[in-house]
């Protein structure tokens, strides 16, 4: 089975401006491309798994979340980077927008948006890697069997001093995207 690595969009792949309803508010971290390359060339295959509750809270519908993400996959594509899939999940339970309220499978951290990608894609989540700025993001790999990984990016500062050792077991704490990344390839050879 190919390898696979989830990650987290917001403070993890582009700036966390609060909730990014336009397109212009994209902003790719700086390290972004070449972890990205670097994930590729080590073969693996990347899956972006993101919450995305502005739309249950009104901020923005899901067409224009629909247009952030695609302006963001072909951001990538132009630097050469091919995102196998992206997932998110609009829902929220304490939703303003009545169809998107609910306690679903798809917000992390459950697993839904995992358990999808190794439906769609084949691939097994067990023992991969969770890239992501919340402890959700953690939360999220200890709960598909896998590896996380906090960024200081983000919410990270803030999501760091809420760390329990008794809940939470990152397997590394990176700066951003591109330390994780370097860490990932030192651990894998």
């Amino acid at each position: 089975m190919d390898k696979v690595i989830f990650l987290d969009r917001d403070g993890t792949i582009n700036r966390e401006d609060g909730y990014i309803t336009r397109v212009d508010q994209l902003h790719l971290y700086e390290g972004t491309v070449p972890a990205l390359k670097m994930l590729k060339s080590m073969g693996y295959r990347i899956v972006i798994v993101s919450n995305q509750a502005g739309v249950a809270k009104a901020l923005l519908t899901e067409q224009a979340l629909q247009e952030i993400n695609s302006a963001l996959l072909s951001l990538l594509k132009a630097e050469g980077i091919l995102v196998d899939r992206l997932y998110y999940c609009p829902h929220h339970p304490d939703a303003i927008v009545p169809e998107y309220k609910k306690a679903c499978e798809c917000r992390k951290p459950k697993t839904g948006m995992i358990v999808r990608a190794e439906q769609e894609l084949h691939v097994m989540a067990r023992g991969a890697y969770m890239i992501g700025d919340k402890l959700t993001d953690i939360e999220l790999a200890e709960n598909f069997g896998g590896r996380g990984i906090l960024l200081l990016t983000g919410y990270g500062k803030q999501e760091l001093k809420k760390l329990d050792p008794n809940k939470h077991h990152p397997a590394y704490i990176g700066k951003d995207i591109l330390d994780a990344v370097e860490w990932i390839k030192k651990s894998n050879i």
